[in-house]
């Protein structure tokens, strides 16, 4: 096994693929870390018309709705400067990048699969290793060890960014905040499964450029269109709150919950707990797995 992984990691090594994958990882963290800086930054400040007297002319009823107003946005403004928003704020910003650092991830463990039809070294390699089990594994394994690595590339990346937002705007760091360490640790959970998805996706769809244009649409437009779907069924046809519940049990959903971002998706609903997420995404990443060992232990490669 041991062998097979430093195979894998050289077959990996050897192209450029994975640093191609990288750079745009790093890429589409920044613009998530420019993002989520600049709503902490809206949060955690007042506006300047709470220190405004009410404007003349206005009716009592009037003087009294803009008071209300005032007295709601300082509500809101103190609630995000207490431990608890600040975790929150943290935990968004410590982990930002993480819905495209996911497709990249995956992308890069489906190329894992996919290459060794596209280049046509599959038969190669079952026949060095008979034991087809053991070269899924070793993917696998390999797809896991990407994952971490793109994982803390990006998770240093946030921690410096927040760690000095935080310092600017004068407010704790919350670095020592099981919210913000919670958010952290899943996120490394959930770009692993991820890595998971994408060699179960690659063993299913063989072709590469089928299997990543696939995978890319289902997980960017298809997220979209879910969250639209799931909408408009609660706003016109069943207005229970358990519909927007059902966002959990979409992996890409699932991901921004375990992470505590799909709140700010859906609107004010009650979601479950955290682990629910990862418990969507461990069964995903079993069946998948699952699926793909069984496939490739019984196709004919050639």
């Amino acid at each position: 096994m041991t062998r097979l992984i430093r195979s894998e990691l050289l077959k990996l090594r050897t192209t450029n693929m994975w640093w191609i994958f990288l750079i745009c990882s790093l890429a589409f963290t920044a613009i998530a870390l420019l993002i989520n800086t600049a709503q902490a930054d809206s949060e955690l400040h007042e506006p300047d018309y709470l220190h405004q007297d009410p404007p003349p002319g206005l009716s009592d009823q009037e003087r009294d709705q803009f008071l209300a107003d005032q007295q709601a946005e300082r509500d809101r403004v103190a609630q995000a400067r207490a431990a608890a928003g600040l975790a929150k704020s943290a935990a968004n910003i410590y982990t930002s990048g993480q819905f495209f650092g996911l497709l990249m991830v995956t992308l890069l463990a489906i190329l894992l699969i996919t290459n060794e039809y596209y280049h046509q070294t599959a038969t190669a390699t079952f026949l060095a290793t008979p034991k087809r089990t053991r070269v899924i594994f070793a993917k696998l394994i390999t797809g896991a060890a990407v994952a971490v690595l793109f994982w803390f590339i990006t998770t240093v990346i946030d921690l410096i960014v927040g760690a000095v937002f935080f310092a600017n705007e004068g407010f704790s760091n919350s670095l020592g905040a099981w919210a913000a360490q919670q958010a952290i640790l899943l996120n490394l959970l959930v770009y692993v499964l991820w890595a998971i998805f994408g060699i179960g996706i690659g063993v299913l769809l063989r072709s590469q450029l089928g299997a990543t244009i696939t995978a890319a649409v289902l997980y960017t437009v298809g997220t979209y269109a879910s969250l639209i779907a799931l909408a408009l069924i609660h706003e016109y046809l069943i207005k229970k709150d358990w519909v927007m519940q059902t966002a959990v049990y979409i992996p890409p959903l699932a991901s921004m919950h375990v992470i505590g971002t799909l709140s700010g998706q859906i609107g004010d609903v009650h979601l479950p707990p955290r682990w629910s997420g990862v418990l969507v995404l461990i069964g995903y990443a079993v069946v998948l797995g699952t699926i793909g060992t069984l496939i490739t232990r019984k196709r004919d490669v050639t």
